[in-house]
């Protein structure tokens, strides 16, 4: 009877084992190896401006890590925001990402590392830290002081202003008026009448008007003698009496 119970038990194990489908596997623990940790900022740091986060992330199973951030105090209903996309890269006391809190407004912040590791955990590392990127505008409060009085300590008085006499200042008797000194006028350029421009001007003038009476007449005695038929006989007459003479003196002369 053992004997027939011993197979009848090993069969009824394996059926059990085959409705059970495979069994699940069991991520690994964290071993000595792992590490997840922010070497800067430290915690209660005030940041500005652009920060370079620092640290290490080192772990045989890494899959990725992530830098998120999230208001200080941490709510459930906050969600974390994440500074930037997974790194599946291993970094030991290196840059793990850069942080820009000019698009936070100032306050206080919870940074976290987390290191995610292949089945599904996940390392946690965080740090409390404050954003302060507006410029806080100083005031200053006037400093009034007190003068402290001395006891028995007399005020000086005004001292008294020595008088000085001056000796009798002779009067200046006052000097006889002069009459003024008349000043030659100088003749002005254009007023004297005996200017060599203006005779020249005056003589070319006369000269031109005589030529043009004399013209004149001789054109009227020319025409009168046309008119009349006594043109010949006038130039033979002026050849005679004038021309001729002209030519015939130097001749005269040389004999």
């Amino acid at each position: 009877m053992q004997r027939l119970l011993t197979p009848a038990i090993l069969i009824l194990l394996m059926l059990l084992m085959a409705g059970a489908g495979p069994l699940q596997e069991t991520p690994p623990p964290p071993d000595a190896a792992s590490e997840a940790a922010i070497d800067y900022p430290a915690g209660n740091d005030t940041l500005s401006g652009v920060v370079t986060i620092t640290g290490t992330v080192i772990d045989p199973n890494l899959r990725s890590y992530e830098l998120e951030y999230a208001p200080d105090p941490t709510l459930s209903s906050v969600p974390w925001t994440p500074v930037q996309g997974a790194v599946t890269q291993q970094v030991r006391g290196g840059i793990l990402g850069a942080w820009d809190t000019t698009t936070v407004p100032d306050g206080r912040y919870v940074l976290r590392l987390r290191m995610n590791r292949v089945g599904g955990v996940s390392i946690d590392y965080t740090v409390h830290v404050e954003v302060i990127n507006a410029t806080p505008t100083p005031t200053f409060e006037p400093v009034t002081r007190t003068p402290t009085a001395v006891p028995n300590t007399p005020t000086p008085g005004p001292s008294p202003t020595p008088l000085i006499e001056q000796p009798p200042t002779r009067t200046p008797r006052p000097a006889a008026a002069l009459p003024p000194t008349a000043t030659p006028a100088l003749p002005v350029a254009g007023s004297s009448p005996l200017q060599p421009d203006r005779l020249a001007g005056a003589a070319r003038t006369g000269a031109l008007m005589a030529a043009a009476v004399f013209g004149l007449l001789g054109l009227y005695a020319l025409l009168r003698a046309t008119a009349r038929g006594e043109l010949g006989d006038r130039f033979w007459r002026l050849r005679r009496e004038v021309i001729n003479p002209l030519f015939d003196a130097p001749r005269r002369r040389k004999k």
